[in-house]
């Protein structure tokens, strides 16, 4: 089972972090829209667990994906997470697989990303419908030289899943409880459209 270590900054310009990235030389896949499913237990315990159950869909695939705590947790500035992560032909099929095994939809997430490779790092740019991150994985010295390069704020950082932090994010404006984050319609069809378009 891999292992995923990762670090997200707060605050993030990603204009000017991809030209810093394309100027450097790095390589990158993209940028693409992601729409993510949360599965869960009725019970809710595989998240009372720290198990994550998601599947993924994005530039027409789809990925499953199970993370969970390393059952040897060592100490780590980073985010730690066991990964196991497949592609899936239907995700249709496999969401239908889920639940009629007893995972329900929790909730959906959604963001457009825009990954990078550089000084051995995958650097993910993220645009969520509540703010912007960058999302450093590799491990720790990496990141940390990596986050430096990129003159990200060492002091703007966080472990927290974008789960988590939509959380905070409502709570701080005063909205009502939602796990869900997605883009409105109006914002995400003039997403795809600029998408469409590189």
């Amino acid at each position: 089972m891999a292992l995923e270590c990762e670090l997200k900054y707060l605050e993030a310009d990603l204009a000017d972090l991809a030209d810093r990235l394309r100027r450097a030389g790095a390589t990158t896949s993209g940028r693409y829209f992601e729409a993510n499913t949360v599965f869960d237990r009725p019970d809710r315990s595989l998240k009372r667990d720290g198990i994550l159950l998601r599947l993924r869909e994005k530039q027409g695939r789809a990925v499953l994906t199970v993370k969970r705590p390393p059952e040897a947790p060592a100490p780590s500035a980073l985010k730690i997470f066991e990964e196991i992560e497949t592609g899936v032909d239907d995700g249709a099929a496999m969401a239908e697989a889920l639940e009629t095994l007893g995972f329900a939809p929790a909730f959906r997430y959604e963001k457009v990303r825009e990954k990078w490779r550089h000084m051995d790092c995958a650097v993910c740019l993220d645009r969520l419908p509540f703010g912007d991150f960058v999302e450093i994985e590799g491990d720790e010295a990496q990141v940390l030289a990596c986050a430096a390069w990129l003159g990200l704020n060492a002091a703007c950082t966080t472990k927290a899943t974008y789960h988590g932090l939509n959380i905070e994010y409502r709570v701080e404006k005063g909205l009502e409880p939602d796990e869900n984050f997605v883009f409105g319609s109006a914002e995400r069809a003039a997403l795809l459209d600029e998408l469409d378009k590189l």
